[in-house]
């Protein structure tokens, strides 16, 4: 499994945002979330995805420019 990042982001728009940090890629922002608790749902769905693929994916929703 690849080692994997995950820091939540208060943007200035009282939205949450995700940065995800994985060895040996560049690093991504997922955007749009409504709270912390959404967040945490999304980083819990990102990490079952990985645990269960050869190859890292990432989680199919709220990808934005950060």
């Amino acid at each position: 499994m690849i080692e994997t990042t995950y820091r939540i982001v208060r943007r200035e728009d009282d939205t949450f945002a995700v940065e995800v940090l994985r060895f040996g890629a560049l690093p991504q922002m997922a955007a749009g979330f409504a709270t912390e608790a959404a967040v945490m749902g999304w980083i819990a769905q990102d990490k079952r995805l990985n645990a269960s693929s050869p190859t890292p994916t990432l989680a199919a929703r709220k990808w934005g420019k950060g």
